[in-house]
């Protein structure tokens, strides 16, 4: 016989299992979005739980995936663009064509400057800079349309280099964390088989 003590235990340890795995499968989970940029270049995107995520080309054919969390508390953008010569791959050239690119919002920024932070993704190199709304600082609540912050930046990897904005209202949230996250970490690129 078990004793009593070893048998409530061991049904403790039981209901908190099926608890646990009945709030597993309740959550959202995270997904994988597979998209063909430019040459035959597969990428795959881990899209956060609670993300919708739409890829389209624009007018030039240029490849952009869209991003937006639930009640859009986080939205951006990433345009993939071909780097054949790897010249992205360097941090100065990034921040030259961050300058040329995202310059016009530093006047109507809280920072008034280029603050560069380096992205470190685990291939190829990337670079950032958060820019918060002048106008918008202590507005509550924020005209709809319209987010307190913008996060532009490069992330770059042999032959590509990805566009990237954020829109969010607070760059501390797990939203805005999943996004960057993601454009770190969860934007790679899958070898695509010789016919």
């Amino acid at each position: 016989m078990i004793p009593f003590r070893a048998m409530t235990t061991l049904l403790r340890v039981l209901v908190l299992f099926i608890a646990a795995s009945l709030s597993a499968s309740a959550m959202p989970k995270a997904r994988e979005e597979a998209i063909f940029v430019f040459e035959n270049r597969k990428l795959t995107i881990a899209v956060p739980a609670g993300f919708e995520c739409l890829a389209t080309k624009d007018e030039t054919g240029t490849m952009i995936v869209k991003l937006a969390s639930a009640k859009e508390k986080v939205s951006g953008e990433v345009k993939f663009l071909p780097d054949p010569d790897n010249q992205f791959l360097s941090s100065r050239a990034r921040k030259d064509l961050m300058n040329e690119m995202f310059f016009d919002y530093v006047e109507s920024s809280t920072e008034k400057a280029m603050r560069f932070e380096e992205l470190e993704p685990q291939v190829g190199g990337g670079t950032y800079c958060v820019f918060t709304d002048a106008s918008l600082v202590g507005k509550t609540p924020l005209p709809p349309g319209q987010s307190l912050h913008l996060t532009a930046g490069l992330k770059a990897w042999p032959g590509v280099v990805a566009v990237f904005r954020v829109f969010s209202n607070d760059i501390t949230s797990s939203e805005y964390q999943a996004v960057l996250k993601l454009i770190r970490e969860g934007v790679q690129e899958k070898p695509v088989p010789l016919k």
